[in-house]
C-alpha cells in the first residue's frame, strides 16, 4: 500500500529532503519573564535603554510580547529601533524618525505594582543581535516612570556591562529622558533632558525561539550535545552496532528532534574558569578604583568603597579620567538650588547631576564638569559626616564606660 503522503506511481522523496525541510522549519518555542531590580531611585517622564539576545546558546530569535512598569504613567508610548539607543550623546535620543511606535495607550497611576504594556506585535530581536526601547509618558510631572541608577563601575575595562542577563535575554543599561515631550531635547526647567547611566525597571515578557540541530548549526550546540552526536555518528559507521542499520539520514533525524540542553549546556571544558577569571577581574577593578578614591581624598578605603556606591558611575568614570590625564580636582559647595530627577523626596538624590545644568557644562575635555563636582561633593560629605557621627557616637559610649 502506498504511503498516506505519496500518489500512486509517484517516487517519494528522498529522506535527506524531508529531513532538511524539518531542520529548516521547526523551532522550539519556549516562554519567559525577564524582571528587574527595583530601588526606587528616580521617576521621570521615559527611559531608553537596550535589549539584546544572547548570542551564547543556540538561540534563534526572541519575542518580545510585553514590557511592564510602574510610576504615575498616564499616556504611555513604547517605540522601538534596531541597533539599540545609541546613548545620549547619539543621534537617535532626539530623532523619531530613526524610530517605530509599537504601542500607545494611557493608563492609570500605578505606583505599588508593574502594569502590562501588551505589544500588538511581538518584537523580535536576532540571537546577538540588539534592540533599542524607549519607554515614554507625555503627562506633566516628574512622576511618570519609575527607574533605577547604574551600579556596576568601570564595565569598559573588562568588557563586562552593567546589564541583567538571564542567559536569553539581556537588558542593558540606558539615558533617562526628562522631557514629556516625546524625544524633546529640554528639561522642563531648561538644560539637557537627558541622564546617562539608568536601568529600566520592571519586567519583560518574551518568547525564545531555539534552534534545532543539524550539520550547519553544530558548532553553535553546548559540548554535550556535539559529543552526543559525534557518539551516534561513529555507532553509524559500525556494522556490529543497531545504528548502523540506520544510516545517517535518520541519526541526523533523531539528533534534530532532541532539545538543546537535553546533555548539558556547558559550551566549554573551562567555561566555570573563564567565568571565575572575569568575576576577579571586576572585583580587582573595583578594589583599584576604591584604593584611588581613598587617596584622593585621603580617607580609609572603606569610606571610599561607600562613597562609590553612592556616586553616578558616568560622573565619577569622567573624574577618574580628569584625574589619569593629571588635571586638578578642586570640589566646589553645591548650590542649594540644583534641581533633582525626581520630586519624590523618598528618592536618592544625592548622585545627581544638576539637572538645571546647561549644555556648555558638557563643553571641553579639558575641565570637569562643574556638575559632576557638586553632586561628588555632596555624596563625599554625606559619607564623611556618617562616618564623623559614628566615631563620636564611639567616643560617647568609651566616656560612658569610664565614668
Amino acid at each position: 500500500m502506498p504511503d498516506a503522503g505519496v500518489t500512486a506511481g509517484e517516487a517519494p522523496l528522498p529522506v535527506g529532503t524531508l529531513v532538511r525541510g524539518a531542520l529548516e522549519k521547526t523551532l522550539e518555542y519556549q516562554s519567559f519573564t525577564a524582571e528587574t531590580e527595583d530601588n526606587e531611585d528616580h521617576t521621570f517622564c521615559g527611559i531608553f535603554f537596550d535589549l539584546r539576545a544572547n548570542g551564547k546558546y543556540p538561540l534563534s530569535y526572541l519575542e518580545i510580547g510585553s514590557l511592564w512598569v510602574r510610576g504615575q504613567l498616564g499616556p504611555i508610548t513604547v517605540w522601538t529601533k534596531e541597533g539599540g539607543h545609541g546613548g545620549r550623546h547619539g543621534t537617535a535620543v532626539a530623532d523619531q524618525a530613526q524610530w517605530e511606535k509599537v504601542y500607545e495607550k494611557t493608563h492609570d497611576p500605578s505606583f505599588a505594582t508593574l502594569v502590562e504594556l501588551k505589544l500588538l506585535n511581538p518584537i523580535k530581536i536576532m540571537s546577538g543581535e540588539t534592540l533599542g526601547v524607549y519607554v515614554h509618558s507625555t503627562l506633566p510631572g516628574d512622576q511618570s516612570i519609575v527607574y533605577d541608577n547604574q551600579r556596576q563601575y568601570y564595565a569598559d575595562a573588562v568588557n563586562h556591562e552593567a546589564c541583567r542577563d538571564d542567559g536569553k535575554l539581556v537588558i542593558l543599561p540606558g539615558t533617562a529622558h526628562l522631557s514629556n515631550e516625546p524625544f524633546g531635547k529640554r528639561a522642563p526647567w531648561g538644560g539637557d533632558a537627558l541622564r546617562q547611566g539608568r536601568l529600566f525597571v520592571g519586567r519583560v515578557d518574551y518568547g525564545a525561539r531555539w534552534m534545532l540541530w543539524n550539520p550547519d548549526t553544530h558548532d553553535r550546540f553546548p559540548m554535550g550535545f556535539r559529543a552526543a552526536v559525534e557518539a551516534m555518528m561513529m555507532g553509524g559507521k559500525r556494522n556490529d552496532c543497531l545504528l548502523y542499520h540506520l544510516g545517517d539520514e535518520i541519526i541526523f533525524y533523531v539528533m534534530n528532534r532532541c532539545s538543546w540542553d537535553w546533555f548539558g549546556t556547558r559550551m566549554s571544558p573551562n567555561e566555570d574558569q573563564v567565568e571565575e577569571t572575569k568575576r576577579n577581574e571586576r572585583k580587582e577593578l573595583q578594589r583599584r578604583k576604591e584604593r584611588e578614591i581613598a587617596e584622593m581624598f585621603g580617607v580609609p578605603v572603606d569610606q571610599a568603597a561607600q562613597l562609590l556606591q553612592q556616586m553616578d558611575p558616568y560622573m565619577l568614570q569622567h573624574i577618574h579620567q580628569q584625574l589619569a590625564a593629571g588635571n586638578q580636582i578642586v570640589l566646589h559647595e553645591s548650590s542649594d538650588d540644583d534641581e533633582s530627577e525626581s520630586g519624590d523626596e523618598s528618592f536618592d538624590e544625592a548622585d545627581e547631576d544638576g539637572e538645571s545644568g546647561s549644555e556648555s557644562d558638557e563643553e571641553g575635555d579639558d575641565s570637569v564638569e562643574e556638575d559632576a563636582i557638586d553632586a561628588f561633593a555632596d555624596a563625599a560629605d554625606e559619607v564623611f559626616e556618617n562616618a564623623e557621627g559614628d566615631d563620636m557616637e564611639a567616643d560617647e559610649e568609651d566616656m560612658e564606660a569610664d565614668e
